[in-house]
């Protein structure tokens, strides 16, 4: 029998039995499965048999592809978040583009996902079980966040390279940026109920911090036009 993941929904599911569609249209059947027994259950309460029976497969299926609970949760935001970084920094012309537009564009598109309603309740989620299963902020922040800000790292760094930054530790720049953007939105998510989050502009957030990270609060005579260069 073929063991490739069998996920195609039909009106009588025979669990683990292969069923049509190619690898990647059946993996994201079962991420979709997955995502919605997270946001219906939470992480605590989410379950490998519960997640299969939502796919219509056998746990046998997923265990073939994931080892547990938490690399699938891990994929599940990592799969959220995959076009994104795709977009951003597979950009033809993003190291060609003036700073302030690859900022904004890099800004806009990481507040835009955690304006995502599926998003937001998932880092919700992380973050409040993060001490009962560390395991699990652990695989999360692996397979997101630091992907995320070594991309970062490194557009910075080119930047550096080319001359338009002056910056001695790319890294740590890379990480400040990531926490002004997201800071206030983190909080609102954590703090404010999941029904009435604030939807502020958002857009005149990114556009602020773009200014300050690249130019600083320092008072000049004549606006900047270009990232200061240390002396």
């Amino acid at each position: 029998m073929d063991n490739a993941l069998d996920l195609t929904i039909n009106n009588t599911p025979k669990p683990g039995r292969p069923r049509r569609g190619t690898e990647p249209e059946r993996l994201d059947a079962l991420i979709h499965a997955a995502t919605r027994v997270f946001l219906q259950e939470g992480y605590g309460l989410a379950s490998i048999d519960k997640i299969a029976n939502e796919a219509g497969i056998s746990t046998r299926t997923i265990y073939e592809r994931f080892k547990n609970k938490g690399d699938l949760m891990a994929a599940v935001i990592n799969r959220l978040c995959e076009r994104d970084m795709t977009a951003m920094f597979d950009h033809p012309d993003l190291d060609v583009l003036e700073p302030t537009a690859a900022l904004t564009l890099i800004g806009d598109t990481v507040v835009s996902r955690f304006q995502d309603s599926d998003f937001a309740a998932l880092f919700r989620i992380v973050a409040t079980e993060a001490q009962r299963f560390p395991e699990l902020a652990t695989k999360v922040r692996c397979n997101h966040k630091e992907r995320f800000d070594a991309a970062l790292t490194a557009y910075l760094r080119r930047q550096v390279e080319r001359g338009v930054f002056a910056l001695d530790d790319p890294e740590r720049a890379a990480a400040v940026f990531m926490q002004m953007i997201l800071g206030e939105m983190k909080e609102s998510v954590l703090f404010e109920p999941k029904n009435s989050l604030r939807k502020p502009d958002m857009h005149g957030h990114v556009a602020s911090v773009v200014q300050l990270f690249l130019f600083g609060a320092m008072r000049r005579s004549q606006p900047a036009t270009t990232a200061p260069r240390q002396s």
